[in-house]
C-alpha cells in the first residue's frame, strides 16, 4: 500500500464529508491507498458520518478513543497504518483532486523520507487569502536540518504546521516517532523537530494541493496559549525532545536542531508571562523550569531570535522576561 492519510476527528460534523470526498476523489486506486479516521470520543455526529461514507468507499477505517486530543487520535492512527507514506490531514480541510498520483511518484522516485506539499488558505467567507511558494526549494534535496530551515521564513504562514507532507512510514517506526501527549497546543511543532532531526531527504512540491480552511475557535483565539495546561504542556514537550536526543548518537547539525526546538519550549512556558501580574505563578514556572534541569539553555545550533533569547535566560529567567518585555515595547512603539 502506497499511503495512509490520518485524520483526527472531533466536533467536524459540518467538515469531515467533505474532507474525505475530496481525499477519494483521486487518481489511485482506493486499493493503493487507506484513510483512517480516529473518532475522539466526538459527541457530534463525525463518526456517524464517516460510517455512512465507508458504505461507500471500501479503504476508510474509523477507529474509537476516548477524547484524548489531535496527539494521541493521530497516533492511534499511525499506529494502525499500513502505507509506505504517512499523510495527516485535518478533517475541516480538503485536497484538490487527482492529485495523489504526483505526490506519490515525486516521493516515491525520490526515495523522500519527507515531501513538503503546497497548500492555500482561505479566510471564512472562501476567499483565497495566502499560498506557498517552493518554487526556489522545487527539485533540491535537503537533508532534515536544512529541510526544516528551507521550510521557514518570514513570509511563511503556519510553518510548524505537520499536516500536508508526507512522511516515509519506515522512518517514523524506526524513531518511534508521534506526537506528544499532553501538549494543547503547538504539538505540531515538537514531531516536527524529531522528524527532521533524523530525515535524511527532504524535497519540495511547488503544486497546489492542500486547501486551509480558516475557522473561528482555533486554540490561538479561545486562549489555550495563556492556560497553565499549556505551560505545564511545552515544558513536558521540552523535557521528551532531550529524552529523544539522549537516545540517539546525532551530528552536531541534528543535535543542534533538537537544541533550537528545545530552547523554543521552554522559552514557550515563559513568553505568556511577560505581562504577569501575580509574580506567584511566575515563581512555579521558572521553579518547575529548574527542577527539569534546565537552568542553563544550550544554545549550540540554536538561530535567531530563539538564540539571543537564551542567552537573556541563560543570565536569568527574569532577566529574560525584562528583556521580552522591553524588545515587545519597542516595536508597539515603532509601529
Amino acid at each position: 500500500m502506497r499511503l495512509s492519510v490520518i485524520i483526527p476527528a472531533y466536533k467536524v460534523e459540518k467538515h469531515i464529508e467533505q474532507c474525505i470526498r475530496s481525499l477519494e476523489d483521486q487518481d489511485i486506486p482506493h486499493t493503493d491507498y487507506e484513510i483512517i479516521v480516529t473518532n475522539d470520543g466526538s459527541p457530534d455526529h463525525s463518526a456517524t458520518i464517516v460510517s455512512g461514507l465507508q458504505k461507500v468507499y471500501p479503504n476508510i477505517k474509523l477507529i474509537h478513543q476516548e477524547n484524548q486530543g489531535v496527539s494521541m487520535a493521530r497516533n492511534h492512527a499511525i499506529d494502525l497504518a499500513q502505507g509506505n507514506y504517512i499523510m495527516p490531514i485535518d478533517p475541516d480541510d480538503y485536497v484538490l483532486p487527482n492529485t495523489f498520483k504526483r505526490i506519490l511518484d515525486h516521493a516515491e522516485s525520490k526515495n523522500l523520507d519527507v515531501l513538503y506539499l503546497g497548500f492555500e488558505i482561505f479566510d471564512a467567507d472562501g476567499k483565497s487569502i495566502w499560498h506557498t511558494d517552493y518554487s526556489q526549494q522545487q527539485g533540491q534535496i535537503y537533508n532534515g536540518v536544512q529541510g526544516y530551515y528551507a521550510a521557514r521564513g518570514n513570509e511563511v504562514r503556519d510553518p510548524n504546521r505537520s499536516w500536508g507532507i508526507l512522511y516515509k512510514r519506515s522512518m517514523i517506526e524506526q524513531y518511534q516517532l508521534r506526537y506528544p501527549k499532553d501538549v494543547p497546543f503547538l504539538e505540531d511543532g515538537q514531531f516536527l523537530i524529531k522528524v527532521f532531526s533524523v530525515a535524511q531527504t527532504v524535497g519540495f512540491e511547488n503544486e497546489k494541493f492542500h486547501q486551509r480552511t480558516t475557522s473561528k475557535g482555533s486554540a490561538t483565539v479561545t486562549g489555550v496559549y495563556h492556560t497553565q495546561k499549556a505551560i505545564d504542556g511545552f515544558l513536558k514537550a521540552a523535557d521528551d525532545l532531550r529524552r529523544f536526543s539522549n537516545k540517539h548518537a546525532f551530528t552536531d547539525a541534528q543535535q543542534g536542531l533538537i537544541h533550537h526546538g528545545l530552547v523554543n519550549y521552554v522559552l514557550l512556558a515563559l513568553f505568556p508571562q511577560v505581562s504577569v501580574k501575580k509574580l506567584g505563578k511566575l515563581n512555579q514556572t521558572i521553579a518547575k523550569i529548574k527542577k527539569l534541569g534546565f537552568q542553563k539553555l544550550e544554545t549550540a545550533g540554536v538561530v535567531e531570535p530563539y538564540l539571543r533569547y537564551a542567552r537573556q535566560f541563560n543570565i536569568s529567567p527574569y532577566y529574560f522576561l525584562l528583556y521580552y518585555a522591553g524588545e515587545l515595547t519597542r516595536k508597539k512603539i515603532s509601529s
